[in-house]
């Protein structure tokens, strides 16, 4: 078989298959080698059975195996006449990339243009050529229906374009009428990631001109600079024309060519010629745009019944996303499809869905601002579409971002990769970008509902607190109630609650929630400081966020004043507020702050209950505690009495507890009673021990003033077995300071003796009291300790 004899496999027994073989047959540089469809009922194979055989000397196979058409040394061509699914995957096999593919009217066209040519040794007639091609492209125009490819015919309209006028770059742009711009549908000679992106305004360059005004123009030779600027730049275009394609006296797009060979220039025959062979095709574009714009949208109003009942159900938002995405891949062939919701309050995209099967653990991703082509739709909110350059010619890869827009407001971005012979088209690139805008339109307002009715159930739960602490009395329940509530209502994982009792300067912890963890104390109680004496400061609600690598463990902080009148008799802090969508703690959002401040409404009702409660507990506990100092006077007082009259002396010692705001619990934890316990077992039956206030303890030995080295020995035994306070001391959460006096070195009156015992110092755990002769000597410290 000659060089240049083309050979040919028909797939498609059917009667568009058998149509073609009159004209196939009728070319001597074709040969049919074979027609293979796996439909056994087939109109050949029907024939067949029925004694009409083709002709052995036409030396054509037939046969059911489509892959048969693999085994053909040297083949060319592959007509498809069935064009269905089944038959355009099978043709993406690798085994096929390098053979041309052909459906039935391209086939049609291209060899009703080889029949025009003239005889071998005959002069061309260009107008016998330009008459047949005409005639040709008409008979289609007039035989096309709504099954034609859109993407087929647009090749085959550039390819009859760049062949006839022996040009050797071209493209065919339409107008889209949103955008008032030429695009690029399909081009020879260009990078398609280039051809992607080319966007000519109307008015602009050869193109945009010839658009606007709908008049052809052809460049012989080198441009003129001030006439088309764009084309002097490119050295290597010899030659140009650009005509409009025009149905019903609307321009609907322009067909350009262009040759780089100096001695190959278009003549006014070729811009004519170009131009009638136009003026056919835009009519076919046309009726295929017009069908592709009802497929699109036909798929369009399906897909957004079936979306529509999808997030309406009552199954959770990421179920639904997850269908909606899987449903996505069905419309576009190589689909992989990825939804992010955007949270505005952490300005964050979190993956919610994927048409992945195994996407159980995609909720762990989020991106920021700027990260991939996904975290840039958050300031830019722009549709990105990227196409890879492969080496794999079978394959296209194409990557997109769509912003979910609604209302104005980022709802989400709709993201994924198209893997495909085909890659993406326009109408699939508009498809998606419609339907993003109706998932969108879905998001919103399932989130607006769900923003609502979280908001509903938080306010109805602040307001059934809020009545409880205003009609409660109990100053300990109230305090727990108002750091507790909020913290769990907004999902904080814990909170602080200080109040400012009257006549001191001081905000004292009155509840706390959470703050079991050792870590978190260490870490919270500085920055909550600092968070206090920021609210004094600005007197208003404080919102603070931390970085994970600056605070590890304080994520996020919320606080309030609670004012008491004009003042403010309180501080109520929250921290660290957990979120369904990540596994760390995150920031507080508007709703939370707006919640927050409804609560602080009650919480500073209720305040006055609490203040009235302390300021009633401190009266009684002073008057307990004068009632022991006077009674313990009593009894030393006595005691110095019968020391004078036998000349014996006494020892009177100060033990002080000074304990941390985050430690306070220990204290309460029976403490005292067990340090008592643990010195007298160490003293004698009639040395005397009391509890003279909060922190302090005193202490009365008889007969002699060297006990107080054995009592100071006492505490280092003491704070080094008790597990609690030996933790607490280690850690720096407790301190212990002490002071003595004996008499009569220190004074001969309770009143000398006891303001000598009150000077204390603190309490060294490495110093041995027990070896000390007298370690009564005050040492007055830069903290200045005192009773």
């Amino acid at each position: 078989m000659h060089d240049d004899i083309k050979k040919i496999a028909i797939i498609g027994a059917n009667k568009e298959g058998m149509s073609l073989l009159p004209l196939l047959l009728a070319d001597k540089k074709s040969c049919v080698t074979l027609i293979a469809d796996s439909n056994r009922d087939a109109m050949l194979f029907k024939l067949n059975e029925l004694g009409y055989r083709l002709s052995t000397k036409l030396n054509i196979r037939t046969t059911t195996d489509l892959n048969a058409i693999k085994d053909i040394a040297g083949l060319d061509i592959i007509i498809n006449a069935l064009q269905d699914q089944a038959t355009e995957t099978f043709l993406e096999s690798p085994e096929f990339k390098d053979i041309e593919k052909l459906g039935t009217l391209s086939t049609r066209l291209l060899w009703n243009v080889r029949a025009s040519e003239p005889a071998s040794g005959a002069e061309p007639s260009a107008a016998m050529e330009q008459f047949t091609l005409l005639g040709s492209l008409r008979e289609i125009v007039d035989a096309v229906r709504l099954t034609i490819d859109r993407k087929e015919l647009l090749s085959v309209v550039l390819k009859l374009a760049t062949e006839s006028t022996r040009a050797e770059r071209g493209s065919i742009m339409l107008v889209a009428p949103d955008e008032g711009m030429l695009r690029v549908e399909i081009a020879k000679g260009m990078d398609e990631e280039v051809v992607r992106k080319i966007r000519v305004p109307l008015g602009e360059g050869i193109s945009g001109k010839v658009a606007l005004e709908g008049k052809p123009v052809l460049v012989s030779g080198k441009a003129r600079g001030e006439d088309y600027p764009r084309l002097k730049e490119r050295s290597d275009v010899k030659s140009a024309m650009c005509v409009p394609l025009v149905v019903n006296g609307e321009v609907i797009g322009v067909i350009n060519v262009s040759s780089s060979e100096s001695m190959h220039v278009f003549t006014n025959e070729d811009l004519r010629f170009l131009s009638s062979m136009a003026s056919l095709a835009a009519e076919v574009i046309q009726r295929s745009n017009e069908y592709e714009r009802l497929r699109i949208d036909a798929a369009k109003f399906t897909f957004w019944k079936e979306v529509d009942a999808i997030m309406s159900s009552s199954v959770p938002m990421d179920a639904r996303l997850n269908t909606v995405a899987r449903k996505l891949v069905e419309f576009i062939a190589g689909l992989t499809c990825f939804i992010y919701i955007y949270n505005e309050d952490r300005n964050r995209l979190f993956l919610r869905a994927a048409s992945i099967r195994d996407s159980r653990s995609i909720c762990a991703l989020s991106l920021r601002p700027g990260e991939g082509i996904e975290g840039s739709a958050i300031s830019a909110m722009k549709e990105t579409f990227l196409v890879d350059r492969t080496a794999e010619t079978n394959l296209k890869r194409v990557y997109f971002s769509l912003p979910m827009v609604s209302h104005g407001t980022l709802v989400g971005t709709l993201n994924g990769q198209v893997v495909s012979a085909q890659g993406i088209s326009k109408y699939q690139e508009l498809f998606l970008k419609d339907i993003t805008g109706l998932i969108a339109e879905s998001v919103y307002a399932h989130k607006k509902a769900e923003n609502e009715k979280m908001r509903s159930r938080k306010i109805f739960a602040v307001d059934e607190a809020g009545l409880e602490m205003i009609s409660g009395k109990d100053p300990a329940r109230l305090a727990t109630i108002i750091s507790a509530t909020p913290a769990a209502i907004l999902g904080a994982e814990g909170s602080i609650l200080r109040v400012r009792m009257e006549g001191s300067l001081k905000y004292q912890p009155a509840a706390t929630f959470g703050l079991d963890d050792k870590h978190v104390r260490e870490y919270l109680m500085p920055i909550e400081r600092e968070t206090v004496m920021e609210v004094m400061r600005k007197k208003d609600i404080v919102v603070r966020e931390f970085s994970e690598e600056g605070s590890p463990y304080i994520r996020s902080v919320l606080s309030s004043p609670l004012r008491a009148g004009t003042d403010i008799a309180g501080v109520l802090t929250l921290f660290n507020k957990t979120s369904d969508e990540s596994f760390y703690p995150c920031g507080f959002s508007k709703s939370d702050v707006e919640t927050f401040a409804r609560f602080v409404v009650y919480a500073e009702k209720s305040l006055v209950n609490i203040l009235a409660g302390a300021a009633a507990a401190v009266e009684k506990e002073h008057e307990k505690e004068h009632t022991t100092i006077s009674l313990f006077e009593k009894k030393v007082e006595i005691e110095i009495n019968r020391a004078m009259r036998s000349d014996r002396r006494l020892t009177l010692a100060t033990v002080s507890f000074v304990w941390m705001a985050d430690a306070v619990a220990m204290r309460k934890a029976g403490f005292e009673s067990r340090f008592v316990a643990y010195v007298r077992k160490k003293a004698r039956t009639f040395d005397v021990a009391v509890r003279l206030d909060k922190e302090t303890l005193a202490f009365l030995f008889l007969d002699t003033e060297y006990n107080m080295a054995r009592l100071l020995q006492s505490v280092a035994e003491f704070v080094v077995t008790d597990a609690g306070l030996s933790a607490m001391f280690n850690e720096g959460k407790v301190e212990v300071w002490y002071g003595g006096a004996s008499f009569p070195r220190d004074g001969k009156k309770f009143s000398e003796i006891f303001a000598n015992a009150s000077t204390r110092q603190k309490f060294d755990i490495n110093r041995d009291y027990e070896t000390e002769l007298n370690p009564l000597t005050p040492v007055v410290t830069p903290e200045g300790r005192g009773g």
